[in-house]
């Protein structure tokens, strides 16, 4: 072939990769913290996770990114852009109660290993255990697929745990009514097992048996192969390492975990072992997840993995605490992980003050979508982009302050909500209609409440300042 002609043809064919849609896939880990990933160096006593450590390492590792205590208003927030107080998710979607009906599940096959529950749930007082809201997400919140309508041909997929739905607003057609073209999961917050569960299709229920991470991640795989040339955005949501508690197929942990009988009921001291063998065994399903999309379309691929709440506090990990993790707005129930890598993005660490409403406008402009033009203009949100800060690491925190909420009931606003508000240094909590305000800069893991001391004059100007921001987001709903 003439040199000229080739040397167009690969010109030519650079310039379509370049420029054609990239396809974007979030990823969620169920119920951990920034202590359980090697990555934050926060915790040695953790699970081998060379996928997400090479993440890490490759892209950008977030250090101040909140989600909310609990995990269906994280997936809330990150759908629509809008904190719990405006879609009235403040607690998690219950599993039965009101929820739709399904299938029995089939036998456990032979080879399943022992399952168990742990209770650690309680914040540190107490008063919130179990808070769950009454409804689901609505059917008239705009979400982040229905931005993808019509949009540069991108077909979407939601795969994995939903526990948005209830049997008013949809149940297991629940996914696809808010937007996305395909649905496969488990359409609850909890499975009673993770070798036999029900399987939801697009709204059509079957019973099946296999391990349920890995199940899910095939049919991942075989719907981005079904998409060819297509960009896609994918929403993979693990129950792993959520409960109940097991140890994982051998083929699916990294460590010798031999020590450990498979048979065995849970334990209270067995049960960090287990958490880090599901730990890990997320982290291979992750691999074998991205190393099917082959290398050139992973190029053009933005991978965002984040948690959704803080890990349960029986299984939490120095250095934060028992009692002030999973169901609380301290740092230990929504300090989680965020990492992104993905085609031009910088590389290294960052402390900018991130947001699970963030999620929102950061997926829509890295597909190139406008979220001023996309969002209809009677729909408030609380997204700001992070793709900037993605792109050049030296570009300052597009927010000055981050905020988490929790509630019961459903009811918008209600006078016992909790809540936490946070500057690049000050936190200010209202829990369990006690207030606290901390400096994290000296004091990260909220051992102090400088109100139960005199506070400095820049003290008392933030404390001002943020417990201000908070009355007025609550003006503006």
């Amino acid at each position: 072939m003439n040199k000229k002609i080739l040397k167009i043809l690969l010109l030519l064919f650079v310039s379509d990769l370049c420029f054609s849609a990239p396809n974007i896939l979030l990823i969620i880990g169920d119920d951990m913290g920034n202590e359980t990933l090697a990555a934050y160096g926060l915790n040695e006593d953790v699970g081998i996770t060379p996928t997400l450590d090479q993440m890490a390492d490759e892209g950008i590792l977030f250090s101040n990114f909140w989600s909310q205590p609990v995990c269906s208003p994280t997936r809330a927030t990150a759908l629509t852009g809008r904190y719990g107080f405006r879609t009235g998710i403040g607690g998690a979607v219950p599993s039965t109660s009101r929820g739709g009906v399904l299938p029995d599940t089939p036998r456990l096959p032979a080879w399943a290993t022992a399952e168990g529950r742990t209770p650690g749930m309680a914040g540190s007082m107490g008063t919130r255990v179990g808070t769950n809201t009454t409804h689901g997400l609505f059917l008239n919140e705009f979400t982040l697929p229905m931005a993808f309508d019509n949009h540069l041909n991108y077909k979407t997929a939601a795969i994995g745990k939903w526990h948005l739905a209830l049997a008013d607003n949809g149940w297991t057609d629940h996914p696809n009514l808010v937007g996305f073209d395909h649905y496969s999961g488990s359409i609850r917050g909890t499975t009673p097992s993770f070798f036999s569960w029900i399987q939801t299709i697009n709204g059509t229920n079957t019973g099946v048996t296999g391990y349920a991470p890995d199940r899910k991640v095939n049919d991942a795989i075989e719907w981005i192969e079904d998409q060819g040339d297509d960009p896609w955005f994918m929403w993979f949501a693990f129950n792993l390492p959520h409960t109940p508690l097991h140890l994982p197929p051998e083929q699916f942990i990294n460590s010798d975990f031999s020590h450990m009988d498979r048979d065995a009921e849970y334990s209270y001291d067995m049960g960090p072992e287990f958490f880090k063998a599901m730990v890990e065994s997320m982290d291979i399903e992750i691999g074998k997840l991205l190393t099917s999309i082959s290398p050139e379309v992973l190029a053009n691929t933005y991978v965002i993995f984040i948690g959704d709440n803080g890990t349960l506090n029986d299984l939490v990990l120095p250095p934060f605490r028992e009692g002030f993790a999973k169901n609380t707005i301290y740092q230990g129930g929504i300090n989680v992980p965020l990492i992104v890598i993905g085609p031009d993005i910088d590389n290294g660490r960052s402390d900018a003050l991130i947001n699970s409403t963030d999620i929102f406008s950061t997926v829509m402009e890295m597909a190139g979508i406008n979220p001023e033009e996309a969002v209809p203009e009677d729909i408030v949100t609380d997204s700001v982009s992070f793709l900037p800060i993605l792109k050049n690491l030296n570009t300052s925190s597009q927010r000055e302050w981050i905020y988490a909420d929790s509630f019961s009931g459903g009811t918008v606003g209600i006078p016992d909500a909790d809540y936490a508000i946070r500057d690049n240094r000050y936190k200010f909590i209202r829990y369990n209609m006690e207030e606290a305000f901390f400096d994290l800069l000296e004091d990260p893991y909220e051992y102090e409440n400088l109100l139960e001391d005199q506070l400095t004059h820049e003290q008392k100007n933030t404390y001002n300042y943020l417990k201000g921001k908070v009355e007025s987001l609550r003006d503006s709903r």
